[in-house]
């Protein structure tokens, strides 16, 4: 050796120093994949957090269940959401990140058939009347509408408003009391009696405490009469005395059999009424909302997740005045829900603000900046979640709006099985993505142009001039509309009401000449038409916009964000809880919006694209008044406006802000279940093509199937336990090569949300020794799952509450406690790392639901089930670490799996950095310098007792070579967890010795 390798110290002696102790460059840190609900987050996408406070952020704090309140509004918390507590328990140790996929429900690819012939193919829910006006039952949609009180002799009632809307499976209500303009007339009145009697459609008024009544009977249980108001205040609060709990239409199933009911209270438009005056005095009727068609409210199903959107931002008017027509001002871009659902309209609204137009001579592009907001702020304490500044419709600027927030948006690809990325620009918006008008990102479009104003959400068409024909019956599917208005509502709107089915012969006959009491038909009353001739119209509620800048009291005027005011009145500094039920999703199936068709407002039969065209073009500035600025609608066409002269002068004044709602969020979940995703709902014959539960869950587990999309090392679907469903989590795992699968068994514990019992004792439903037989028949054989028995109890952090959860949770937290405190190839089990009462699990565990016999634990572990020991003294901990696979192995432990995965995993990434490289002696020597210190720490950590590196000529032969290929072995010899101990108590006699 040339003696320039040493370094030379003193005469004769050289030394050469060669350090093998440096720590090689490890690979990014690998964590698991958890499927699973959540409150909120983006869905059917995975989403990588760092800790748990991250995960909070994104996806919500952990549900318990048993939420209780107002389910329809507030959001279903009725069941567990286990995968938020499994989340929980991996993230306290803090060893790695966590990836997750929260699930909404999806649409099977036979799911867009007849929910009545594949109803388990459907997603989202509907009531039970049946489609295509073939009535079986009473079910439907049914609104309650209000109009001023009348009394006049011409019986004008004036324009009606819908204020609340009833979801009936199966059952009538009618409101009761004193009938405007008549008595009640009843089927034998006409001579078409397939009907039943009833008050629906008659007017009547609130009593002398401004209450309506209403009776419901039929699945409602003996006549039922319920008096309730409109004052949120008020301890008689529709909301307050009906039932908003979709689930008890199924009580028999999930809850005691006595609390059943017909239907449950839907929306109610609170700020509307107050607005109107509607609180007291007011008349009402109750008509059917789209009981028959094949499309309507009644029927959100078949209907996947539905991401939440505003309308199209708009331009100002840069023509004349008297030309000015909103609607068909120059669309610039909308935003779009990431993958939230419902949550994103129920919380979240958006601002436009900072609008300025350019102010140099380098371009005519203006500025402007993007606000999220939370739902129940107002503009006195604005809450912003997110914001975008100095933004602009410049497609080459580094600032075009796109650009900073993102255009990038996922969508599953059925045929290829994998999510694909479409967009130009990254997301950096947490919430949502930016879609551009094809002539604003083309740069086609006037530069001057700013976002000033939106299109707003869809809602059902008004109906005008009741009875001005005289023909006022509507016929499904026939020319004559309400006011003769061309049949637009006949998708919508039917004759007869709750408890009131409609014959063939009622359908096509129809109903006109009815009296003044009645509206669009009733309870199938013919007759001649008398001289008292009621009139009116129906209008669809939608949010009320800010008409005054000094609205609410603000000190500055210029504060005032026009458009969608939130608050309860227009002086209130409160926001009003009723807003989001303005935005719902409308009906299954709904793909307009925002004036698609600029033409042509009513795309779609029966439904207004938009409610309303907000502009600030139509700010006026009122001389002589205190508050000075106002929205007045129409104002710009009369060349009232403040921007009658230039737009800018109104930016200049400080009137440089908006808000726009959010709507049309669809989760796509059955909202009738307290689990929309629960087990029982799915069959032993399910697929992914004929169940949309099934779907949903094997599409989410199919999105990590790749190991070149995602990495991680475990797999878990908390809380799933269809054997099919399962066994495809491991067989996912075992394809990628890279993943241990933890997998929940059937009926070791029957939690509520699966299924009503009459005693905690019920909900036991198998027994070791059938949970064992159960498992071996399914032959799974495999060292890429895992799992565990029984389920344990644990306490809500955050309210106390007590639940079971599966054991799949607690051994997220024990298998990364197990890491943090020792290394991954130490078995996650035993007194010193699976201590369940000690803390191994990262959340705290009480109990567990069957506490196990030495019997039982070993008919459990002999057929590859871990079993979760209870001990008087030591209390419970994980008694097991056996893998899935049958043959006898060093992979049949977990510890020795996950060392494997482990050693395959980072070795794979460590080898990257040679790829491509020459196929020469030097290279392989480079491979030996990467892989042979990290074996060696390995075996410092007690992962593997020995090692052996191959690669030369052996191995990498001349063949090879040529086909470009370096092969190298690489033997371990795993350490061994210690499972059994063997002692030998001799007892000797006093004078033997122990050196004998």
């Amino acid at each position: 050796m040339s003696v320039k390798s040493f370094k030379f110290v003193s005469p004769g002696v050289f030394i050469n120093e060669i350090d093998n102790s440096f720590i090689p460059k490890s690979a990014d840190v690998i964590g698991p994949v958890v499927v699973g609900r959540a409150t909120r987050g983006l869905a059917m996408q995975p989403v990588t957090v760092e800790s748990y406070s991250d995960f909070v952020e994104m996806f919500g704090d952990t549900v318990p269940g048993f939420g209780g309140g107002d389910i329809y509004r507030d959001g279903n918390y009725q069941s567990p959401m286990y995968g938020t507590y499994a989340a929980k328990a991996f993230l306290d140790a803090n060893v790695a990140p966590l990836t997750y996929i929260r699930l909404l429900g999806q649409e099977t690819t036979t799911g867009n058939g007849d929910a009545a012939t594949t109803p388990a193919a459907a997603a989202g829910w509907r009531t039970t009347q049946a489609p295509n006006n073939v009535p079986s039952s009473n079910g439907g949609a049914y609104g309650l509408w209000l109009f001023t009180s009348g009394g006049n002799t011409d019986k004008i009632l004036g324009t009606g408003s819908l204020a609340a809307i009833w979801y009936i499976d199966d059952g009538a209500i009618t409101l009761s009391g004193t009938v405007y303009g008549g008595s009640i007339r009843t089927h034998e009145d006409n001579s078409v009696n397939a009907y039943s009697t009833g008050a629906n459609n008659v007017l009547i008024g609130t009593d002398s405490e401004s209450l309506f009544t209403v009776v419901a009977s039929g699945t409602f249980g003996p006549e039922l009469k319920i008096r309730f108001g409109f004052d949120d205040t008020s301890p008689n609060f529709i909301r307050k005395k009906w039932n908003t709990n979709p689930q008890l239409v199924s009580g028999a199933t999930f809850y005691t059999p006595e609390s059943a009911v017909g239907g449950w209270l839907g929306e109610t438009f609170e700020q509307e009424l107050r607005d109107r005056g509607f609180t007291s005095g007011s008349l009402g009727c109750i008509m059917a909302i789209s009981n028959e068609t094949t499309t309507g409210p009644w029927k959100m199903h078949p209907q996947a997740s539905y991401e939440a959107r505003t309308g199209w931002f708009i331009s100002q008017d840069l023509e004349t005045p008297a030309a000015y027509v909103p609607f068909r001002k120059q669309k610039l871009f909308r935003l779009v829900g990431r993958g939230h659902g419902e949550w994103l309209h129920k919380n979240c609204k958006v601002s436009i603000t900072n609008i300025k137009a350019s102010t140099t001579t380098v371009t005519d592009y203006g500025t402007f900046s993007i606000l999220i907001r939370s739902l129940s702020d107002t503009d006195n304490n604005v809450q912003v979640i997110e914001r975008f500044d100095n933004l602009n419709l410049d497609p080459t600027s580094p600032n075009y709006v796109a650009r900073v927030i993102g255009d990038k948006y996922t969508s599953w690809d059925e045929t290829a099985r994998q999510l694909k990325t479409y967009g130009e620009y990254d997301n950096n918006s947490k919430f949502v993505y930016v879609q551009m008008n094809n002539d604003v990102d083309a740069g086609a479009t006037d530069a001057n142009f700013l976002p000033f104003g939106y299109f707003g959400p869809p809602r059902f068409r008004s109906v005008f001039d009741l009875n001005s024909t005289g023909a006022c019956s509507i016929t499904p599917g026939g020319a004559a509309g309400l006011g003769g208005d061309g049949g637009n509502m006949t998708r919508f709107f039917v004759t007869g009401g709750a408890g009131i089915p409609n014959s063939g012969s009622l359908q096509a006959t129809g109903l006109s000449n009815v009296d003044c009491m009645y509206l669009s038909g009733g309870a199938g009353v013919g007759g001649t038409k008398s001289s008292a001739v009621c009139t009116g119209s129906l209008v669809f509620p939608s949010v009320r916009l800010r008409t005054s800048g000094s609205d609410g009291s603000l000190s500055n005027v210029t504060d005032a964000y026009f458009g969608m005011q939130t608050t309860r009145t227009t002086t209130s500094t409160t926001s009003d809880a009723s807003i989001a039920d303005y935005h719902r999703l409308l009906y299954s199936g709904y793909t307009g919006g925002g004036g698609e068709n600029a033409t042509n407002r009513y795309a779609t039969t029966g439904v207004e694209d938009y409610a309303y065209v907000f502009s600030l073009d139509d700010i006026v500035l009122k001389s002589g008044t205190s508050d000075g600025w106002h929205y007045v609608s129409g104002s710009r066409v009369r060349e009232a406006s403040y921007t009658s002269a230039s737009y800018t002068k109104l930016l200049d004044s400080g009137l440089d802000k908006f808000t726009a709602p959010f709507w049309g969020g669809f989760d796509g979940f059955n909202i009738k279940k307290p689990d929309p995703l629960y087990n029982g709902g799915m069959a032993t014959t399910s697929t992914e093509d004929n169940d949309h539960t099934y779907h949903t869950w094997k599409r989410a587990m199919d999105t990590v199937a790749d190991p070149e999309f995602l990495n991680m090392n475990l797999l878990a679907t908390p809380g799933l336990t269809t054997a099919a469903l399962t066994t495809h989590a491991v067989r996912v795992c075992e394809e990628r090569a890279d993943a241990l699968a933890l997998i929940d068994l059937p009926d070791v514990y029957i939690p509520a949300h699966e299924a009503y019992k009459s005693s905690k004792a019920n909900r036991l439903g198998s027994t070791p020794q059938n949970t064992a037989n159960s498992l071996r028949d399914r032959i799974i054989d495999s060292s890429y799952g895992a799992t565990f028995y029984p389920w344990v109890q644990t306490r809500d952090d955050a309210t106390g509450a007590m639940l079971w959860i599966p054991p799949s949770v607690a051994m997220m937290g024990v298998l990364a406690s197990s890491e943090a405190a020792s290394d991954i190839w130490f078995a996650p089990a035993g007194f010193n790392r699976g201590g369940l009462s000690d803390g191994a699990a990262g959340i705290p565990v009480t109990g567990v639901t069957q506490r196990l016999t030495s019997k039982e634990r070993d008919t459990l572990y002999e057929a590859n089930i871990n079993p979760i020991a209870s001990f008087p003294s030591s209390g419970i901990v994980v008694f097991g670490q056996k893998t899935l696979q049958e043959r006898q192995s060093a992979l049949d432990r977990i510890n020795v799996r996950r060392l494997v995965i482990y050693l395959k995993k980072q070795i794979s990434i460590l080898s990257t950095q040679i790829l491509f490289e020459q196929n020469v002696q030097a290279t392989w020597n480079r491979f030996k310098a990467l892989i042979e210190p990290f074996l060696a720490n390995v075996k410092v950590g007690y992962g593997i007792t020995d090692y052996r590196l191959i690669l030369d000529e052996s191995t990498t032969t001349p063949d090879l070579i040529d086909q470009n290929v370096l092969y190298a072995k690489i033997m371990i010899k795993p350490a061994r967890a210690i499972e059994y101990i063997a002692i030998d108590f001799v007892i000797m006699s006093t004078g033997a010795s122990f050196d004998d």
